[in-house]
């Protein structure tokens, strides 16, 4: 495809054998560029949607078409394939690859409803000729073109879908969000100021930087070492379903979370509390090798501040950032039904004359004269030739004669006086002006006949006008629902969130009751508290570490001091379950290589350079984090034996630096 193949004009459509072949054009194998239709609403000269503007935006990529809704567009629907048509005032991408025709969904139809919707529309309508225009390879080079030569340039700004480029040559460029990530907003992958690389289109002056882009496999890498295990991390919410949720911690990273690490309520359904899209926060949890596993259930939004996402390239923004504070829209106001409104339709012929490009026959009240039904006089060289006989005299209905070939030949032979008369009928029992109500009976038909074929197209057009403001009332109807379904969609999402936040908001509150010394139930399942407390390190062992990596991470031996019973009870303020899930970090040896955890030696003073605790058998005493950030923040201590057991020494304060 050449530039100046792409007409630099909008085009349109004044005619129904030009939609016909604007049907047949589309459908066209070889088409070598995507064309937009815009149609114009009923009983509108000019589309709500700006072609001028869609037309500056997509220059020299696509063809820009508008169509007038009315006959026009009937005739461009009837040569279109099902559910491809365009008309109304909606709006469509056809692309060259034809798959469109037999899978209509693959060029989307936009509704304009009114003049406010001109800038929506027309975003969605560039974005389709560019997803088509790097698809079939009229945007974009190849990565691996190894001649291509490479334009540097620093990003001025961000908006919207196009980011705005100096190039070093002191030009400038734009770069389209379809040419860089298809699922992240461009504004997540460049930022003002960053150095960028790419081939130049100097006729469109896009900048194509897919080349310095990284791939699934370079990202997996930046997120194992930028997540560890233990951070709180953002993802996104990719596919919901029954027993898991398919989080993406980069574009093509991918984390299966199964329900066991998202509620422990068999009753809730998974798409009740997340939705594809939604960012949310997860705890990086160990996994097999070079794995990576997440976990929801144990994240306290309040407490636990996730670190920032990846970027996606140097220098650049971080790709994911949790929505602000939750603010559900109210429902919708009822509101009264709609009164359809009542068609009057004016004296038929008026309506139609100022509404309709159609010519009308026109009805007169006054009899058609001879001329009017016979044609003009015409002059004969021989006056005095007779007339040629045509056989019998055909009768009018009830008995009268009617006209017949012979006295349309006689009037333009002879005149007027030459039609048949009481004084000239053949029969001289006729009486006198039979012949001319003869005549009155026969132009009595002739006007009822044109009256009735004018009055079947009065009606035809009537029929017409009422379908199109019908097909105008139900496309505003259909822009009023769509309105309100996205509403109810948005509603849907946010109470998804507000229902997840508020389950992890009762268990927050759940463990601080038990913190507070408020008896909470809670499952026990031994009268002994030892035996109660390693079956809850059991089980929290048995759900936080794969099964591929159980046999790798075994729960070390280890035994109670004296004192951890009794400080686990007396000291308020944590809950139990952080203590159990930190004791199986500490006892898998994950817990060093936690940055949340803090692990260090327990010294004997405040100074850096004060020996560490140890007893005469070789122990050293450990201290971990069991809260941050908190006033007088919980700790446990605990000593590691030379063997490689644990004793659990007890729960503090901060303050407290007592092994």
């Amino acid at each position: 495809m050449t530039e100046s193949r792409v007409p630099a004009r909008v085009l349109r459509v004044a005619s129904e054998d030009q939609a016909r072949e604007l049907a047949a054009a589309l459908q066209r194998p070889g088409r070598d560029q995507p064309v937009v239709v815009i149609s114009t609403p009923a009983g509108r000269d000019v589309p709500y949607v700006d072609p001028k503007r869609v037309l500056d935006d997509v220059a020299g990529l696509a063809e820009v078409v508008v169509i007038p809704t009315g006959d026009v567009s009937w005739a461009f629907s009837s040569g279109m394939p099902p559910d491809t048509q365009v008309y109304g005032g909606a709006s469509r991408v056809y692309g060259t690859d034809l798959e469109w025709v037999h899978h209509p969904r693959r060029s989307p139809l936009h509704f304009a409803y009114s003049a406010d919707e001109d800038e929506r529309v027309r975003e969605r309508l560039v974005g389709d000729v560019m997803r088509f225009a790097v698809r079939e390879g009229i945007v974009g080079a190849p990565r691996s073109a190894p001649d291509a030569a490479n334009t540097e340039g620093k990003v001025l700004g961000v908006l919207g879908t196009r980011a705005l480029i100096s190039t070093e040559d002191g030009g400038q460029a734009t770069v389209a969000e379809e040419l860089v990530f298809s699922d992240v907003a461009l504004a997540r992958v460049l930022a003002p100021g960053m150095r960028v690389t790419g081939v130049l289109d100097p006729a469109r002056r896009l900048l194509d930087i897919r080349g310095m882009l990284p791939d699934a496999g370079a990202l997996r890498r930046v997120v194992n070492a930028t997540y560890r295990v233990g951070h709180v991390v953002l993802g996104r919410v990719e596919v919901v379903e029954d027993d898991a949720v398919r989080i993406a911690l980069a574009p093509g990273v991918v984390v299966r979370v199964r329900r066991a690490e998202i509620t422990g309520n068999d009753l809730d359904l998974l798409s009740d509390l997340f939705t594809p899209g939604e960012v949310v926060a997860a705890r990086r949890v160990p996994a097999p090798l070079d794995g990576l596993a997440l976990r929801l259930d144990d994240v306290d939004e309040t407490e636990d501040e996730p670190v920032p996402a990846i970027a996606l390239l140097d220098d650049g923004p971080p790709w994911l950032e949790l929505p602000p504070a939750l603010q559900i829209e109210p429902p919708e106001t009822p509101r009264l039904p709609l009164v359809e409104p009542v068609v009057t339709l004016r004296p038929p012929l008026v309506e139609l004359v100022e509404t309709s490009h159609l010519p009308l026959v026109e009805l007169v009240e006054t009899p058609p004269t001879p001329a009017d039904l016979f044609g003009p006089r015409q002059t004969d060289p021989d006056p005095g030739r007779p007339a040629p006989d045509t056989g019998p005299v055909p009768t009018a209905p009830g008995g009268q004669r009617a006209p017949t070939p012979g006295d349309v030949a006689a009037w333009h032979a002879g005149g007027q006086d030459a039609l048949p008369s009481p004084a000239s009928a053949e029969s001289p029992a006729e009486p006198p002006g039979k012949a001319a109500r003869d005549l009155s009976l026969s132009l009595d038909a002739a006007r009822a006949q044109v009256s009735a074929l004018g009055k079947e197209l009065l009606d035809d057009k009537v029929k017409r006008r009422q379908v199109e403001l019908e097909v105008d009332r139900l496309l505003g109807r259909v822009g009023e629902l769509t309105e309100r379904l996205e509403r109810s969609e948005r509603r849907a999402e946010q109470q998804a969130t507000a229902l997840r936040k508020a389950r992890q908001e009762a268990a927050r509150l759940r463990r601080r009751l038990g913190d507070a010394g408020v008896e909470v139930p809670e499952d026990r399942h031994f009268v002994d508290d030892e035996e109660q407390l390693r079956f809850e390190v059991l089980s929290e062992w048995a759900r936080a570490i794969p099964a591929a990596e159980k046999a790798g991470r075994p729960l070390a031996e280890y035994a109670l001091g004296s004192r951890f019973l009794a400080s686990l009870t007396d000291v308020e303020g944590v809950s139990r379950d952080r203590v159990v899930w930190t004791l199986v970090m500490v006892l898998t040896g994950l817990a060093p290589g936690m940055n949340g955890l803090q692990v260090h030696r327990l010294r004997t003073g405040a100074g850096g350079d004060d020996p560490a605790r140890h007893r005469d058998d070789g122990a050293v005493c450990w201290r971990v984090s069991l809260q941050v950030n908190t006033p007088s923040a919980r700790r446990l201590h605990y000593w590691k034996l030379p063997g490689g057991s644990y004793e659990l020494s007890r729960v503090v304060l901060h303050d407290d630096v007592e092994p």
